[in-house]
């Protein structure tokens, strides 16, 4: 069983008021998590989808960096 979740870790946000996005990856019961390096308004993030709503420059452009991930 092999599954990919990404999510934001809230309970640490940056001085402007963004959250790191973290990975988790699952390979039967061994569990590695990680920092993606990147960060993103937790009103935009979509956690069922795994990605950001919306069609603004920010939303874009960290969309589209997840997907090269």
């Amino acid at each position: 069983k092999f599954k990919v979740l990404l999510y934001l870790k809230k309970s640490s946000p940056d001085k402007s008021g963004k959250t790191p996005i973290m990975g988790r990856i699952t390979v039967g019961k061994t569990m590695v998590q990680f920092s993606c390096k990147l960060s993103c308004t937790s009103t935009l993030w979509n956690p069922r989808e795994s990605r950001l709503n919306g069609k603004n420059s920010e939303a874009m452009a960290t969309n589209e960096k997840l997907d090269k991930l």
